[in-house]
């Protein structure tokens, strides 16, 4: 009887145990959105056999030659997920620089990248993702005259890796891309056709990242859902360095001060920058996580360390603006 008690106990502390646990690391405080912004548009656009949604913000005033940046989710996530992990911050640079802003939405909530492992919806149905973005942008131009050469991909992790495949395979559709917490599948992992033309290209990890590593090697949702081997984030930057026509080291190196007492990371830079070619920089949070480093939003613990001394959004952002002002 008393040995039955013990075990009842025991499993009863287990459980509470791991329901506290699952608490401490899953949980992540709300964020409201800004109230002096714009209402998101949701729109219906139908792409061959299916519709696919989007949400769109268009700021107070667009500037000439109206740029689009859009921002794609991670796996499993809404927009309304990628909207505050992002801290909202993209919609505050939309309204600063007059930029159109799009949150599409992915299939299943995945997107179908270049990961030949990966077994999501998006990938076994073969989704055509690309005609996707292309059809909003195409959308956007003839409704709002936005730019067709001003088109910027953004992605977090699954949307980090579309971005890649865009940079892969149509690098005439995008002016610039920017990756945060993807690197590129491995040579093995690959299901993408490498168009071999090169783009700018910003990268933004975190060095103890547990989804994606940047040393490279298997890729996956602690354990499920396996995505298939990546390389690290400096091999990945590098290739695109490589096809950009930069030979041997970058030509910066740039390291941020932490001026936050509570952020245990440290930040850094690596720039391939030439005027005559795209610009690839691969941004290393030490310490940092599966995360978009910013300022406002704390995502759940298990996804690790936030940085506090770099704005993710901001920094891409101005990344995109330098390639704009190339195209002047």
């Amino acid at each position: 009887m008393l040995k039955q008690k013990i075990i009842r106990l025991s499993i009863l502390f287990a459980t509470a145990a791991g329901i506290i646990s699952l608490i401490y690391y899953g949980y992540a405080p709300s964020v409201a959105p800004p109230t002096n912004h714009a209402t998101l548009q949701e729109i219906t656009l139908q792409v061959g056999e299916r519709q696919r949604n989007y949400s769109l913000y268009i700021p107070k005033q667009l500037a000439e030659h109206t740029p689009v940046v859009f921002m794609l989710h991670g796996s499993m996530q809404s927009v309304a997920d990628i909207r505050e992990f992002s801290g909202y911050q993209f919609e505050q640079l939309a309204e600063q620089h007059g930029f159109v802003l799009v949150y599409p939405s992915g299939y299943g909530n995945h997107w179908n990248d270049c990961r030949k492992i990966a077994s999501y919806t998006a990938r076994t149905e073969n989704i055509d993702d690309l005609g996707f973005i292309d059809a909003i942008r195409q959308q956007l131009h003839t409704r709002l005259g936005t730019d067709l050469n001003k088109t910027f991909i953004a992605g977090y992790s699954n949307g980090g890796q579309l971005a890649f495949r865009f940079a892969l395979e149509r690098p005439n559709s995008v002016a610039a891309i920017a990756a945060i917490a993807a690197n590129l599948p491995s040579t093995s992992n690959l299901d993408c056709i490498e168009s071999g033309v090169a783009v700018p290209v910003l990268m933004m990890n975190g060095s103890e990242d547990p989804v994606n590593p940047y040393y490279g090697g298997q890729a996956s949702l602690f354990g499920f859902g396996a995505r298939g081997d990546v390389k690290s984030a400096v091999t990945s930057a590098e290739y695109f360095a490589n096809l950009a026509g930069y030979r041997g080291s970058p030509s910066e190196i740039k390291h941020f001060k932490n001026t936050q007492a509570n952020d245990p990371t440290s930040s850094k830079y690596y720039a391939w920058r030439d005027r005559s070619r795209p610009e690839v920089i691969l941004y290393t949070i030490t310490d940092g996580g599966h995360v978009i480093p910013q300022p406002i939003y704390r995502p759940p613990r298990l996804l690790g360390l936030t940085s506090l001394e770099i704005n993710g959004p901001e920094e891409i952002w101005a990344f995109f603006a330098r390639q704009l002002a190339k195209q002047q």
